[in-house]
C-alpha cells in the first residue's frame, strides 16, 4: 500500500518563515536600561541635579545578607530624603538566576536608605541603582563586587 501526502501551500506564502531579526534575548537585552559603572563605595557620586549620593555596604559582603547603605546630599552638603532609591542585584555570569527584582530602599531614622542583599553563593555580583525624583529617572549607576 502507497500513502502519499499531499501539501496544500496558500498561494504567496512563503515555504519558510524568515528568522526573526533579533532573538528574544537579544531584543530583552537591548530593551534593557544602561547602568554605568560607579565610582569605588565610600565616594561621592554626583547626580544630574546637583545631588550627590555615597553607597558602600553596611559591613563587608559575605554569604548570607548584606546591608547596602545609600546616603543622597543636597548639592550644600546636607542629608536629603526627598528622592526614591531603588536596586536591582545579581550574579552577571548568571542573569536571572539570582536576581533579586527591582526593590525599594528603606529609609532609616537617621535618613539614610537601607536594603538587604541576599547573597546566595560565591562569585562576582552587581548592584544596579536608580534613583527616582517626582517618578522620573534621574540617575542608574552599577557597583560590581566579588563575594
Amino acid at each position: 500500500m502507497v500513502r502519499m501526502l499531499i501539501v496544500v501551500l496558500a498561494a504567496g506564502a512563503p515555504l519558510l518563515s524568515p528568522p526573526p531579526a533579533m532573538a528574544a534575548e537579544d531584543r530583552a537585552e537591548a530593551a534593557r536600561p544602561e547602568f554605568p559603572e560607579l565610582p569605588a563605595p565610600g565616594k561621592k557620586v554626583p547626580l544630574p541635579d546637583g545631588r550627590y549620593l555615597i553607597y558602600g555596604f553596611a559591613a563587608k559582603p559575605k554569604l548570607g545578607t548584606a546591608i547596602m547603605k545609600v546616603e543622597l546630599f543636597t548639592g550644600e552638603g546636607q542629608k536629603d530624603t526627598s528622592l526614591e532609591v531603588t536596586a536591582d542585584a545579581g550574579m552577571p555570569s548568571m542573569r536571572g538566576a539570582h536576581e533579586t527584582g527591582e526593590r525599594a530602599f528603606q529609609r532609616s531614622r537617621k535618613g539614610d536608605y537601607l536594603l538587604p542583599i541576599p547573597i546566595v553563593m560565591p562569585g562576582g555580583w552587581e548592584v544596579r541603582f536608580t534613583v527616582r525624583k517626582d517618578g522620573k529617572v534621574i540617575f542608574r549607576g552599577r557597583y560590581d563586587f566579588d563575594v
